[in-house]
This record gives C-alpha cells, structure tokens and sequence, in this order.
C-alpha cells in the first residue's frame, strides 16, 4: 500500500483505497480490471496485488463507500452515494496540499537525481518517446486547468463573503 491515510467516519482509508475510489468515479469496474487500471497508473512505479487489493475493495464495501454486483460470475464494484460523496469532499479538501506534495516531490526527485544519477524505472519526461511525452504533458495540462477552475471557484466564493 502507497502514502497516507484518510478517515471516513472514524475507519482508516489509505490512500491505496483511494486510489481505488478514484478509478471507480466513472464506471464500475471488476476486481482485475481494477488492478489492471493502477497498475497502468503507476507503471514502473508500485504493483498493486491481488493479495492486498482484494481485502482494501471488502474493506470499503463494509465501510459503505462501495457496493458489489455479481455479473456473469465477476465482482463489480462501483462507489455508492455516500462513497461519491465523501471522495467529491476529500478531494476538493486535498486541492492545495497536493499542489505542496507534488512541487515537494519534484524537488525531491530532482535532489535524488543529483546525488545518485538516475532512479532504477525511472525515465525523465525528456528521454520519453514523444508520444508518451505528448500524453504526460496533456495530463499535467488538464489537471493544471482542472485545479484553475477550483482556485477560480474559490476565489469567487471569498469575494462573495467579502461582499457580504
């Protein structure tokens, strides 16, 4: 399992689970393609096991967050209302400390470049093919304009208070 953990009414919920949320935003997944869906996250980085994913997905399931549909003989799990709810305000929560974690985390990284020359996995985003380089740049785009849109909410939320 990978960082910290979160509370959801007093139960512990690693940031694993909370990855695993995340994936389930959209759709419903099954177990494995679940598995499949971080480990493509975080290739070359952490690979998630059946023997901890599994338990993490009960887990949440008892907890509320997740409910489970048998079809065709596979486990399909999908966030419940309260599991969207609590992961829409766990997130919005998070907005600027991950900004100071992921500025932290390039300072870091690049402090351990310097001192030990290269991370075993690790490729810089500039030995990438362009294709992969092309895909990571539009990710840090779109979550750089999605965290843009929240800072503007805010701002226009104090202003309003301000106002008031």
């Amino acid at each position: 399992m990978i960082g910290n953990m979160h509370v959801y009414k007093g139960e512990r919920i690693s940031a694993s689970q909370l990855i695993m949320m995340i994936e389930l935003m959209d759709r419903p997944m099954y177990g494995y393609e679940l598995i499949k869906a971080m480990r493509e996250e975080y290739e070359g980085v952490w690979v998630p096991q059946t023997g901890s994913v599994y338990p993490a997905l009960r887990r949440l399931q008892e907890h509320g967050l997740l409910s489970v549909e048998n079809l065709e003989g596979k486990d399909h799990y999908t966030l419940t209302i309260e599991g969207h709810d609590w992961l829409d305000g766990t997130l919005a929560s998070m907005s600027s400390g991950m900004l100071f974690m992921a500025r932290t985390m390039s300072i870091m990284g690049r402090a351990y470049l310097n001192r030990k020359g290269q991370v075993e996995g690790f490729v810089p985003l500039d030995e990438e093919a362009p294709r992969r380089r092309l895909d990571a740049l539009k990710e840090i785009r779109d979550t750089m304009q999605i965290n843009m849109r929240m800072i503007e909410t805010h701002i226009q939320e104090l202003e309003k208070e301000v106002m008031d």
